[in-house]
């Protein structure tokens, strides 16, 4: 990917040089796709920052242990779940009982170029089938198809087996199938 910076200089700045600089671009190259996914989550934009923000904020006050982390995108998206969640239960949203039933949402403005094109009628019959899905193929369908991770980034974020993904997804195309399909006549 051309024009971005290296996660792993910055990250290496971040750690060894304290580089406040290198945190910031850090921040800002990851900050879109983490807010969108907290929001996806949490329905409420002032929450979704503040995760965020935390999260990022842990980042840079445990700088010394990221050369530890394996994949920095995975481990971010991974907090980010975790701190949605907590988010939740805090403030009596949900219970942990019901957290696996976190539905997590889809604004329009998350689909990919040719989607965007659609008309405005058949956008909202699509994100009517997405919504229809259970959560947690919603969940595996966003990260995939609108953040771009694979099935073994989705399995760490999710804290679920790669198969578990793949079947989330068979059931999410499926019945996307059957809807789309259902619509068109």
């Amino acid at each position: 990917m051309t024009g971005l910076p290296d996660i792993q200089r910055l990250t290496e700045r971040i750690t060894y040089e304290h580089s406040e600089q290198a945190y910031k671009q850090l921040f800002l190259l990851f900050y879109k796709d983490l807010y969108r996914f907290a929001y996806s989550m949490l329905k409420a934009h002032e929450a979704s920052e503040e995760v965020v923000s935390d999260v990022m904020m842990r980042l840079w006050i445990q700088r010394e242990r990221l050369p530890e982390i394996r994949s920095l995108r995975v481990y971010l998206f991974t907090a980010i779940r975790n701190a949605a969640l907590n988010y939740l239960e805090q403030h009596h949203r949900y219970t942990s009982w019901d957290l696996d039933n976190v539905e997590v949402g889809h604004d329009l403005d998350l689909y990919n170029p040719e989607e965007i094109l659609l008309k405005e009628e058949w956008r909202r019959q699509i994100e009517t089938m997405i919504r229809s899905l259970p959560p947690q193929c919603q969940m595996a369908y966003k990260l995939v198809r609108e953040e771009g991770l694979t099935y073994k980034e989705v399995a760490s974020i999710m804290g679920i087996a790669e198969n578990t993904v793949d079947r989330h997804l068979n059931i999410a195309f499926r019945k996307l199938t059957a809807l789309a399909r259902k619509y068109q006549h």
